[in-house]
């Protein structure tokens, strides 16, 4: 079982059990989660320290890495196609 608020593994016994009124049932492993959940109202994906917001960073960081990848690919490209054609005016020019 893990924390409904951070995802870290809980040992069995030591949870603090909520049930909402429409019978969702969520598992907290210390009053820390409890009470970020709950009282305070936030969500584990804006929170560094919780699973979630480590997944939804990796994948972030993931798209970032890669379109960084395609501009220098393609502004390398794009480079050697511009010195070309420079060249090329000034042969026709003479």
């Amino acid at each position: 079982m893990e924390c409904g608020f951070c995802g870290r593994d809980i040992e069995r016994g030591t949870e603090t059990i909520f049930v909402t009124k429409k019978g969702r049932v969520f598992y907290f492993c210390s009053s820390k989660c409890e009470k970020n959940f709950l009282k305070l109202g936030r969500k584990p994906r804006k929170i560094k320290w919780t699973e979630t917001y480590r997944t939804e960073k990796a994948t972030r960081m993931g798209k970032v890495a890669k379109e960084k990848k395609a501009k220098k690919k393609g502004t390398a490209k794009g480079a050697k196609k511009e010195t070309k054609t420079k060249k090329e005016t000034k042969t026709k020019k003479k």
